[in-house]
This record gives C-alpha cells, structure tokens and sequence, in this order.
C-alpha cells in the first residue's frame, strides 16, 4: 500500500521553472536597456590617467596629442605641424630636448587619434632618440582631450 502511495506522490516543478524564467527574462531585457542608455551617451570630455602601479609613478606626465595635422602640446594647445615635427627647433624638438634633461622627473603621455597614427610614429621615433620615456592611448576621434592644470590630477 506504502508503495501505491509513494507512486502517485509527484513533484510538479512547472510553477518554480515559469516563475524563474520570467525572473530571467526581466533581467536581461534590464541588462539591455541599461546596456543601450549607456551606448547612447557621447563621452565628450576624456582624460588620460596615469596607471598608479606604473613605472613611471614618480614622474610628473606632459601630454601630447597626435592628429592628422601634427602634434597638439597640452595644456598651451600649441600645434607643431606635421612639416615641422622633425624639425630640432620646433616647439616639439625644444620640448624634448627640456625633457631628455628632465628623464627622471618628466615623461610624455600621447593621445593617439585615428588619423594621427603617422604622427604617433614619427613624435615616438623622436622621443626614443632623446630618450624620454613615452606612454601612448588610442584615442577616439570624437573625444575631447581633457587635461589637468599644473599641481592638479584631475580636470576641472
């Protein structure tokens, strides 16, 4: 008789399994929607940080960024056209050349643009020859480079 009973006894799992796929359906169609809102915001404003646990944790960064044009210097804004990159007296040949002095305290960050990859090459190519150390981001080209003050780490 014990055993007639145990046969009919079932466990119907049909109510747990519908309510855990709605439960899944709900946080996808969540991770979607966020997943999409932040997709559709332009980052405008981007700055480049210096890794913490980096080699060059001591140093104080100088940023350059690399476009099709030539080489912006930050924060002076100050373009070094693309004739006049290879040039020693060039704002950029000076700036190297304070740098090479400074190797110790000083290095240079670059914000590679897509167009500017030629730019990046022959600014690197200088950089290495006076021996400054150099880190480098792609860079978006919809992005605008954001660079701290002198004595600040962030923008404002």
């Amino acid at each position: 008789m014990r055993r007639r009973q145990l046969h009919h006894l079932q466990l119907d799992l049909f109510p747990f399994l519908s309510v855990l796929a709605c439960t899944l359906g709900t946080l996808i169609l969540l991770v979607v929607v966020i997943s999409a809102s932040s997709l559709g915001r332009e980052r405008t404003n981007v700055q480049i940080l210096a890794r913490e646990n980096a080699q060059n944790s001591e140093r104080t960064p100088r940023y350059l960024e690399c476009r099709r044009e030539g080489v912006i210097l930050h924060p002076q804004r100050v373009l070094v056209k693309t004739a006049d990159l290879a040039k020693p007296t060039s704002v950029l040949g000076r700036l190297l050349a304070n740098l090479s002095r400074r190797r110790d305290r000083e290095y240079i960050i670059i914000a590679v643009r897509p167009d500017g990859f030629e730019c990046f090459e022959e600014v690197r190519h200088q950089a290495e020859q006076a021996g400054v150390a150099l880190g480098y981001e792609p860079f978006n080209a919809e992005w605008e480079l954001c660079v701290p003050a002198p004595g600040r780490s962030n923008c404002p």
